[in-house]
């Protein structure tokens, strides 16, 4: 069970590098994009044209990844932290998902039944200070 969290965590992590991975190539791209644009002007509409889909795709990897924004350094530090938060979600959400505990044990109903027991022997609407 824990192999299959910590697979998953990994997966989830190398997700989110892949991300990091995309925004570098995309903006040196871009750059490269607009560079040629103003050097080329009769041909900039056409280069500038996929920068708008670059950003799409971004977005789209970002919140595949991420989920909701949130901040984070790219370090080992970090990505060892990531694989630890990605492991206990997915550990509660797989508890979660566990069927309902079975009916008590006899000795936990005899428990129940001494403590009501004492309740109803002991007043307990007094404050004895």
């Amino acid at each position: 069970m824990d192999q299959d969290l910590r697979k998953k965590a990994k997966k989830k992590v190398e997700a989110k590098m892949a991300f990091f991975i995309c925004a570098i190539v995309f903006s040196f791209t871009t750059i490269i994009l607009l560079m040629l644009s103003f050097y080329l002007p009769s041909v900039g509409f056409w280069l500038r044209l996929p920068i708008p889909a670059f950003v799409m795709v971004l977005a789209i990897l970002y919140l595949s990844a991420f989920g909701l924004p949130n901040s984070g350094a790219l370090s080992k530090e970090w990505q060892r932290e990531e694989v630890e938060k990605e492991m206990i979600r997915l550990y509660r959400q797989k508890r979660a998902d566990l069927p309902p505990l079975e009916e008590m044990s006899e000795s936990e109903i005899l428990e129940l039944k001494e403590m009501e027991a004492l309740h109803k022997k002991w007043d307990w609407s007094e404050d004895y200070v």
